[in-house]
């Protein structure tokens, strides 16, 4: 994503007009709070892209001058993931709270529909590979017990040399 297309999605999201559909004043007053951030993080985001790290070869060293720019500009896009995140979740609680008024009857159809993923499917009882279980493995302390004289054979087998 360039940094002109980011700009036209702050555009947008600064014309956001779902907010003040919202009959809660907390919840408008959070969904607000959460589009200001993700506003401030795109502008955040779009002056970090444009600061390049620079690698130069100083006597045959690598030198990354600007290591706090990368660092910063994945940090900034974090901080935008969450604050989307965080406005997906806002709007979502909005959405689901409170019925619309029509007329003297409330009906329940809100704007979003909102459908949860099912969860993956794991099987109860995990199966064994048929080679796991003939293999056996044995525990550091039940090693085959070696006699002393083997030991120090060894040991004076490396001292001949």
């Amino acid at each position: 994503m360039n940094s002109a297309s980011l700009s036209d999605k702050e555009g947008k999201c600064k014309s956001f007009n779902e907010p003040s559909k919202c009959p809660d004043s907390a919840c408008k007053q959070d969904l607000l709070a959460y589009l200001q951030r993700i506003a401030l993080y795109c502008h955040q985001l779009n002056i970090c892209s444009k600061v390049k790290a620079e690698v130069q070869n100083l006597g045959g060293e690598l030198i990354v001058s600007g290591l706090d720019s990368a660092t910063s500009l994945i940090q900034a896009a974090k901080n935008l993931m969450n604050a989307v995140v965080l406005t997906v979740k806002a709007s979502y609680v909005a959405s689901t709270k409170y019925q619309k008024v029509y007329g003297t009857a409330a009906v329940n159809s809100p704007v979003v529909s909102w459908r949860m993923k099912a969860p993956e499917k794991k099987p109860l009882v995990k199966r064994e590979k048929p080679e796991e279980c003939q293999t056996r493995v044995r525990r550091g302390s039940q090693k085959k017990h070696i006699s002393p004289v083997q030991a120090l054979s060894e040991f004076k087998a490396m001292d001949s040399f």
